[in-house]
């Protein structure tokens, strides 16, 4: 029995998850979209080093504001929100290392009444093809949260 538990447990290590959860709140009074993304920083610094061909590490706070553009652009470019079938572009707010990952904040403003949210995400996708990108969207009266496995990357709400 410990035997089969040491096969078990390594091959779970030997097959992680890869996980990214983005958060699109609407506050109807402030008339915005607040937005947070959070991925596993050593995945997230992996995809960010091939996008820029340069050494990204999202853990020094020296190298912090060097690495924000890098980020942004990195989520400009796999994270595209239309709000009742109109493109927005979110602004860039900021980010933060907890634990093992990497919290992003976006915002969206104006932004009236949203009777239909499409996301297209594909956070992770160039570098890992066993990535799940889970999409949470909240407004008052509806919590909603979609699964996107590879290689899907399109979510209507």
């Amino acid at each position: 029995m410990p035997f089969a538990f040491f096969i078990l447990f390594n091959l779970n290590a030997l097959h992680p998850f890869f996980v990214s959860m983005t958060e699109i709140v609407h506050r109807s009074k402030e008339k915005q979209l607040e937005i947070s993304v959070r991925i596993f920083t050593d995945d997230l610094e992996k995809a960010l080093s091939k996008e820029c061909a340069c050494k990204v590490d999202l853990s020094d706070a020296v190298k912090h504001a060097q690495m924000e553009p890098i980020l942004n652009q990195y989520l400009a470019k796999v994270l595209k929100i239309k709000v009742n079938g109109m493109a927005v572009k979110p602004t860039w707010l900021g980010f933060e290392k907890e634990e093992e990952s990497t919290w992003s904040y976006l915002e969206v403003k104006p932004v009236g009444e949203v009777q239909t949210l499409e996301v297209e995400n594909r956070i992770l996708h160039q570098t890992q093809p066993k990535q799940t990108n889970l999409v949470r969207f909240k407004k008052e009266g509806k919590d909603q949260t979609k699964q996107l496995m590879f290689p899907e990357s399109q979510v209507s709400f």
